[in-house]
């Protein structure tokens, strides 16, 4: 693998994820910055508790999981034979997304983005993320940010139990069960990056920002 196509896939991911949408739609909707109103997340819950539109939130989730499609589709049109190529773009993608340069590298959690790749990179992935969140915010009553610890943290363990076949079925590209574990797991410490705040105040014991 050329380091140059692997630097050139991660950029281009990274320049498509971080167009800023939150930011544009919340400032067009509300006219004020997203940055600095309510969690300061540039993402599609907070752009929803900012405008209390429910419409601009799904609005922003929507977009935002287009940008992740976007790259990992492209990336499966340019390299259709190499599954790591494409999982840099749409780690680019998200980094995009969380440190977008535009906005001072204060974006969101990447967890729109992410799932908008997943659609064609690791569906089996968010399956189970989605499985562990619900268990974590229905049934234990965790807070939102918590229970999407909580999934970052369990899903790649989850894949590694469950049978291949099984992981297999949902996932368009085309990968290996050892590839695609490992995925999974600089995936999770990528999401678990984004959301570095939630685990400073966890063990601070605050739960101010949790919800």
């Amino acid at each position: 693998m050329h380091v140059l196509t692997v630097f050139a896939m991660f950029v281009g991911g990274y320049i498509v994820g971080s167009i800023p949408v939150a930011y544009l739609v919340v400032k067009q909707k509300a006219k004020v910055d997203i940055r600095e109103s309510g969690s300061g997340n540039a993402g599609g819950f907070n752009a929803f508790y900012v405008t209390r539109s429910k419409a601009v939130g799904i609005l922003v989730g929507v977009l935002d999981g287009l940008k992740g499609l976007a790259v990992a589709g492209g990336a499966m049109l340019l390299l259709p034979n190499s599954f790591s190529l494409q999982a840099v773009a749409l780690f680019g993608a998200i980094a995009g997304h969380n440190y977008p340069v535009w906005l001072k590298f204060a974006g969101g959690r990447g967890l729109a983005t992410t799932a908008g790749g997943l659609f064609l990179l690791g569906f089996s992935y968010a399956i189970s993320w989605c499985a562990v969140w619900l268990i974590s915010k229905l049934l234990m009553k965790r807070g939102i940010l918590t229970s999407n610890l909580i999934a970052i943290f369990s899903t790649p363990v989850i894949l590694f139990f469950v049978p291949w076949h099984l992981v297999r079925k949902p996932i368009v590209a085309t990968v290996e069960n050892g590839s695609f574990l490992f995925f999974s797991c600089i995936l999770s410490l990528e999401l678990l990056l984004g959301h570095f705040d939630v685990v400073r105040n966890l063990w601070r014991g605050s739960k101010a920002k949790d919800l």
